[in-house]
């Protein structure tokens, strides 16, 4: 990790995805003092869970997996922020005041932090800003439910569907032969962020190649039929799934 030169709020391309986008220039010039920020190597952890939680992370550049670790070690990916993304709005307002996630860098990445104490002030001052905050929480609350109703109700086929829906939203691509995912994901990551064991989501995937839905590029996943993936995020029905192994979920 390193500090770097970021422009003036006002010329940052990104700011009307910050959380501080509705300030005026006079208020974004009193702001820029105060934001520290800093360049993260892929792999990197930005803050770890558990941690004290001291302010609120923007994504400038790059991308941000928040990490929850099981009682048994066992990893989950939570959530994938990118670009214009904030991280930890959740944790600001916890009882206890710590990280609930690790934060990861999965590529280069810019993260602009503000101290919690400036933060809460702009916040107090600036309705507009508050209010885009209470709607990022809601956001975070709404998907954390999304989220917990999908790995109750869903089995892994589609969980995994919805998960490249999702990201194919959020980061996509098109391209002549259908939509690209400019994040890298490795099978473990994709397995973490579904709920499913390494085994079922190769296997999961393989299926969808065979069907003609996916396929990769350079390390990229492409979505060959989205407008079929998108069909069985919404219904939850589609081509049945391979037969799944004995104790293999």
């Amino acid at each position: 990790m390193s500090k770097t030169t970021m422009p003036q709020c006002q010329g940052c391309r990104i700011c009307d995805k910050t959380l501080w986008a509705s300030l005026t220039d006079e208020a974004l010039s009193e702001l820029a003092p105060l934001r520290v920020a800093s360049r993260y190597g892929k792999g990197d952890v930005i803050f770890h869970e558990g941690s004290p939680c001291t302010g609120l992370y923007n994504v400038c550049v790059g991308k941000v997996k928040l990490v929850r670790t099981g009682r048994v070690g066992r990893q989950t990916i939570v959530r994938i922020a990118g670009t214009g993304k904030t991280l930890a709005e959740t944790d600001l307002f916890r009882e206890d005041g710590r990280h609930s996630v690790t934060a990861q860098a999965m590529e280069e990445t810019v993260v602009c932090f503000l101290p919690r104490p400036t933060l809460m002030e702009r916040l107090k001052a600036n309705p507009d800003m508050m209010l885009e905050m209470v709607h990022r929480l809601s956001d975070a609350l709404f998907k954390a439910e999304q989220r917990v109703e999908s790995l109750a109700t869903k089995d892994a086929r589609h969980r995994l569907v919805e998960f490249l829906v999702e990201m194919a939203d959020d980061e996509g691509e098109a391209v002549d032969e259908g939509i690209r995912l400019r994040l890298r994901l490795t099978r473990e990551e994709v397995a973490e962020v579904i709920g499913a064991t390494l085994e079922t989501t190769i296997r999961l995937m393989s299926a969808l190649k065979k069907e003609g839905m996916l396929a990769d590029d350079a390390g990229h996943i492409v979505l060959l039929d989205p407008a079929r993936l998108r069909r069985i995020d919404r219904s939850g029905s589609g081509a049945p799934a391979p037969p799944a192994r004995v104790g293999v979920r």
